[in-house]
């Protein structure tokens, strides 16, 4: 359950404005992994880190995934290419429509492969290692 209060009782510098918590539940494991994260990051505290990584539309892919998202690109073109290629194939007639939609589904796949490579938060920050 996420919660934001107002909490007029700490003193904040004037030029922040900032004035309401959200309150998260972690297990130690998750609070341990993103306090690393923020001081791997260079950020002075995990709220600043977080604050960057909610508001900031630009990020970087983590460096273990930099090879695997440039593949992906160029996997990306050639497949554009294709299912244009398809598109025109069916529109005259030449192949059946599940030929399209077979590419456009993996096209789709290959999508949200490269979205999660370039840094989901979610498996991001709190995938507990198997014990």
């Amino acid at each position: 359950m996420l919660t934001t209060t107002t909490n007029p009782t700490k003193t904040l510098p004037p030029k922040s404005g900032r004035t309401e918590t959200v309150r998260v539940r972690l297990t130690t494991l998750e609070k341990e992994n993103l306090a690393k994260r923020a001081t791997e990051a260079g950020e002075k505290t995990v709220s600043d880190y977080l604050r960057k990584r909610a508001f900031n539309s630009v990020y970087t892919v983590p460096a273990i995934n930099e090879q695997a998202c440039g593949e992906l690109r160029k996997m990306s073109t050639h497949l554009y290419q294709m299912t244009r290629f398809l598109e025109k194939a069916v529109q005259a007639g030449q192949i059946p429509t599940q030929s399209l939609e077979v590419l456009q589904e993996f096209s789709k796949t290959l999508g949200e492969y490269h979205q999660e490579l370039r840094g989901k938060i979610v498996s991001e920050f709190f995938t507990e290692p198997n014990t």
